[in-house]
């Protein structure tokens, strides 16, 4: 029964943490996600998703393929610029 009592008060303390840790991020990950929208990135969580499954690397890597660094260059320049602007 301690032993319940113990895990449960630890799980209720990272449940608390975990909490307040988004709530003061929240003003950052919308900001974050704002200028993942203006650079034509998927949202975060789409991007952590395809990435636990492999076909980010996949794709990322046909990308590389088709454009050559060139393009890979001037996307990151015109990327730059807009955030720059925002």
């Amino acid at each position: 029964m301690d032993r319940g009592l113990i895990v449960g008060a630890i799980a209720f303390a990272a449940a608390f943490a975990a909490e307040r840790l988004y709530a003061s991020m929240e003003p950052d990950l919308k900001r974050y996600e704002a200028m993942r929208e203006m650079s034509g990135q998927p949202p975060i969580l789409k991007e952590l998703w395809s990435t636990i499954f492999g076909s980010a690397i996949a794709e990322h890597e046909a990308t590389r393929k088709a454009g050559g660094i060139l393009a890979d260059l001037t996307k990151d320049a015109l990327r730059y610029a807009r955030i720059r602007s925002m």
